[in-house]
């Protein structure tokens, strides 16, 4: 089943936050990553689509028919919170049988279709089990096989692994994804977590200030960020302020930086864009984009390492495999992004 929203406007009485002009489709078989600030507007969209809340103006749509009205309990959505919602009093059987439940099944059929469920997310063994009695990890798989016993048409995540340890977090997502993918479940994924989204999801949107500021692939909002705004916001991000020299050069702080092509009127203002993981130690060709500085927080995570590069007023961020960072570094001009320099979002 889809999922689509179609401009979707939506303000809390009072406040005057909300979300404004939403349109977004999710396809069966396809998760959606929904990131961005907090307050931005994000458990908005997702209370949109469960029922929680009635849109202002637009129209939420569930396989192609207007759902806008429908009470949550009609929908048929799955839906995991971060704080998973188990009842402590009931075993793990029961917890995933209680949508069956409610739906009417008769108790023999309930059973077996729980037991289905946490069996297809490792956990048949724990059946008997209450929640106190579970792992954070064993509890995540509970609700999200409670989630999708009684096969929903779609599926609604809200930040569903941030209680768990970075071990388990990433265990999660693939079995999240696998579950997902196999069912054929629309699902939206609702996290502060940008390595999760951009490694889990097939398309990502980002939210500021109640509007989406970009959607599409992982590939494209990392490396082709919309404006400013995106590119703070997903991943490591050098950002510097700058004004169109030429066809393949901007002027900075740090001096003129030679970019690929990037279509920029002269003399227009802009922002420059380096990854951390774009630099180069040593020189550049004949100079170019060469900074050099003074090593300042040098960091050993294992497989990188990151530091910061004191470049007169302005600090760079790199990351490196190699063992011993450098006191000059270069960027190849492809590797540099010319974006636009409004900066709108920052919550909201």
């Amino acid at each position: 089943m889809s999922v689509t929203l179609q401009d979707v406007c939506f303000r809390y009485a009072g406040s005057g936050v909300g979300v404004s002009a939403i349109s977004l489709a999710i396809a069966p078989g396809e998760l959606l990553a929904l990131i961005g600030p907090s307050g931005c507007g994000k458990t908005t969209v997702l209370k949109l689509i469960a029922g929680f809340l009635v849109p202002d103006r637009g129209r939420v749509l569930l396989a192609g028919q207007d759902a806008t009205h429908l009470p949550t309990r009609a929908r048929d959505l799955g839906i995991v919170f971060q704080s998973y919602a188990l009842f402590p009093h009931m075993s793990a059987l029961d917890n995933v049988a209680y949508p069956l439940k409610v739906r009417g099944l008769a108790a023999a059929l309930r059973r077996r279709r729980a037991l289905e469920a946490l069996d297809m997310v490792g956990l048949a063994g724990e059946a008997s089990r209450r929640p106190a009695a579970l792992s954070g990890g064993q509890q995540q798989r509970v609700a999200l096989a409670r989630a999708l016993v009684f096969r929903p048409k779609a599926l609604l995540l809200d930040e569903p692994l941030s209680a768990l340890d970075a071990a388990r977090r990433c265990e999660m997502r693939d079995e999240i994804r696998r579950l997902q993918r196999a069912h054929g479940i629309a699902a939206l994924h609702i996290t502060h977590d940008q390595e999760e989204a951009l490694s889990m999801a097939d398309r990502v949107a980002v939210m500021g200030r109640g509007r989406i500021l970009q959607l599409g692939t992982p590939t494209e909002v990392y490396r082709h960020p919309a404006n400013r705004t995106v590119a703070a916001f997903v991943g490591g991000a050098n950002l510097w302020d700058g004004r169109v020299a030429g066809p393949a050069a901007v002027d900075t702080a740090l001096g003129r930086v030679v970019t690929r092509p990037h279509g920029f009127a002269a003399g227009a203002a802009v922002a420059v864009l380096v990854r951390p993981e774009r630099f180069r130690a040593g020189e550049g060709p004949d100079g170019i984009n060469t900074f050099r500085g003074t090593v300042e927080r040098d960091r050993f995570l294992g497989s990188v390492r990151r530091f910061d590069l004191k470049v007169g007023s302005t600090t760079l961020s790199v990351e490196t495999a190699d063992d011993t960072p450098a006191s000059s570094v270069h960027v190849p001009p492809d590797a540099v992004q010319v974006i636009v320099a409004e900066s709108d979002c920052n919550g909201g």
